[in-house]
């Protein structure tokens, strides 16, 4: 009797933990279907699985705390995600892989908590474990998880070249949910690089597929990063069109975080089509939820568009209110396209207002910035160039060391062959010498290329601040040499905040670079022109006298007045003032910063007599 009765308790036991396994997984699968669609009732659902009734399921348990992270990394929470897995880490008794897929979810929440050194060092581990370990899939998404950290630190040639990798190993093991996530980030990634058409192509794709799969808040976060690509293309109406629908979804998903992000871009794209109202409108729904949470650089962003949406409005003190908040939250070292930003805006304001001292300090700001932009720039496109030459070079390479292995198994099997072999060898060889010498070629060619667009003013395509100064003192030194005369002539747009303010940034900008194109027809043989400001002009005239400078700064005066402009806006007209500065033979102590600042005092005096005319200052 005592051993029946034992014999069914033991036998109960086996059933009911049988029964919970079965439940537990039921309820961990039931989450993974919301994970995408309703992530707190996902999170919710896993609450309900107590860690101590699991103990003796150590598995289920991992996956289910897996899946916990996931789900919170993926909805803005790192720091709840880091802790259900810290515990895992060292975790000796778990399956290889199944550890490694807690430690690629922990190292994604180090970086999205913005501990991004720790998590680079942590994946660099993973990957070189998944692939002693030959673990394919950890292997792809320690690729993936790499690639996308290193396409927010702008390090986009070694991102690209992470994330393809990650994209043909999910490709071989068909595993179509990793290839999605992959696509999405390189869309991402392209978007980041400037190639908005060709990310796009890849977010259509995803798109269908988050769709297809029914991933409401994926298809959410496509529709957005559609929206920005879109505006920068300037194709605004389908920017607000995905913007919209995707405010519409993050709305029914009571995603707070994400309905605030894509209150403010509409804010940013009915400012960009010249609509402040409804830009001050989405705005303000955006401060109100952000200012609760603690996201400074989506907060700088914010306060940046509403400081540009007050100035559009004219009210210049809750502009420059809300553009000294953008400068306090801005502090990370990597935001500098926002400092530029923030600076021009201010820039603007205070010339509009006349507040020429604090306009200037506004415009060194932004001059600082934009340089720095500049250089961030071309380095970054001379490392995409380098990278590609590189792996040029290994293409190369590899097809040339299977040539040369096909050509030694050749010559196993038939001696007779030899003399012929020898000659493709050598064909081969000074095929490789041709082909290097191209490469080096053109990286010769790409440096100088790097340097033009570092000394190139990228709107306009002419020389920018630091070039034509370079060019100016060189200018002077020579004139100064040979006891030739030298003239400089400064000159700006009239009005060009009302420009702005009435047709918009993008005709005020076809305007600077029209304004750029007449400057460069005005030129003579060892002229240059550069822009030196926002709308301000630098033209170097060396061995030129000063009254014929003033008539090519008289007749370049007249040819914008003269230009039709009214292809960009009906009854859009232009003028410029200018102010001429010379250095004379006889003034032996010339300097270019006394002939510029006489240059610059000539053109104020023509804007305090009513703007479009010339004005002569020798330098005293």
């Amino acid at each position: 009797m005592h051993v029946l009765a034992a014999g069914c308790i033991i036998l109960g036991l086996l059933f009911s933990s049988s029964v919970f396994a079965t439940s537990t997984t039921s309820l961990i699968d039931e989450a993974k279907s919301l994970a995408g669609t309703d992530p707190r009732k996902a999170l919710h659902l896993l609450s309900l699985i107590e860690n101590s009734a699991v103990k003796n399921e150590p598995l289920l348990l991992a996956e289910k705390d897996l899946l916990k992270c996931e789900i919170l990394v993926d909805n803005d929470d790192p720091k709840e995600a880091l802790k259900s897995t810290s515990p895992y880490l060292g975790h000796a008794s778990l399956p290889p892989d199944v550890l490694m897929n807690l430690e690629l979810c922990h190292f994604s929440a180090l970086e999205a908590s913005g501990q991004a050194t720790k998590a680079m060092e942590g994946l660099t581990y993973l990957l070189e474990k998944s692939r002693q370990l030959n673990l394919p899939a950890q292997q792809g998404k320690a690729h993936l998880n790499m690639g996308q950290l290193l396409s927010y630190q702008n390090q986009f040639s070694e991102s690209l070249k992470h994330l393809l990798q990650a994209k043909e190993i999910f490709k071989k093991l068909q595993d179509s949910n990793e290839e999605r996530i992959t696509l999405n980030s390189i869309a991402v990634l392209y978007g980041r690089m400037g190639e908005h058409e060709r990310a796009l192509e890849y977010f259509a794709e995803v798109l269908q597929k988050n769709r297809d799969l029914k991933k409401t808040r994926n298809v959410a976060v496509v529709l957005y990063n559609m929206g920005r690509r879109y505006e920068d293309l300037n194709q605004f109406e389908k920017s607000r069109e995905h913007f919209a629908e995707s405010l519409k979804i993050h709305r029914e998903l009571g995603n707070t975080k994400s309905i605030a992000v894509v209150e403010r871009a509409l804010g940013g794209l009915y400012n960009s089509m010249n609509q402040p109202l409804k830009a001050l409108e989405h705005l303000k729904t955006a401060v109100t939820t952000l200012e609760g949470m603690n996201l400074p650089k989506s907060l700088g962003q914010l306060y940046f568009e509403l400081g540009r949406t007050y100035a559009k409005l004219g009210d210049n003190k809750q502009a420059l209110l809300n553009l000294k908040k953008a400068h306090g939250l801005n502090s990370n070292p990597n935001s500098v396209q926002l400092a530029a930003d923030i600076f021009s805006e201010e820039s603007r304001i205070y010339q509009g207002s006349g507040q020429w001292k604090q306009a200037y300090t506004a415009l060194e700001g932004f001059k600082k910035y934009s340089d720095q932009m500049h250089l961030i720039r071309a380095d970054e496109q001379l490392r995409q160039l380098n990278f590609k030459f590189d792996l040029s070079k290994k293409e190369e390479a590899n097809r040339i060391l299977k040539a040369q292995n096909q050509s030694q198994e050749r010559q196993l099997k038939d001696a007779h062959r030899i003399q012929r072999l020898q000659l493709m060898s050598l064909s081969l060889v000074v095929l490789l010498l041709s082909v290097t010498a191209i490469f080096t070629i053109r990286q010769v060619r790409t440096a100088r290329r790097m340097r033009e667009l570092a000394m190139t003013d990228e709107l306009t395509r002419i020389p920018n601040r630091r070039h034509v100064l370079e060019y100016a003192q060189q200018s002077i030194s020579t004139c100064q040499r040979q006891g030739k005369s030298m003239s400089v002539v400064i000159f700006d747009i009239d009005h060009f905040k009302r420009i702005n303010d009435t047709f918009g940034h993008a005709v005020g900008d076809e305007v600077i670079k029209r304004v750029a194109e007449i400057g460069k027809m005005a030129l003579r043989k060892g002229d240059m022109i550069g822009r030196i400001g926002g709308e301000e002009f630098l033209l170097i005239l060396p061995f030129t006298e000063p009254l014929p400078a003033k008539e090519v700064a008289e007749r370049l005066r007249r040819e914008i007045s003269l230009y039709d402009f009214t292809d960009l806006a009906p009854n859009l007209t232009v003028t410029v003032s200018a102010g001429v500065s010379c250095y004379t033979a006889t003034d032996k102590q010339g300097h270019i910063d006394s002939l510029i600042q006489q240059a610059d005092e000539a053109l104020y005096s023509v804007k305090q007599n009513g703007r479009n005319g010339v004005s002569l200052r020798l330098v005293s």
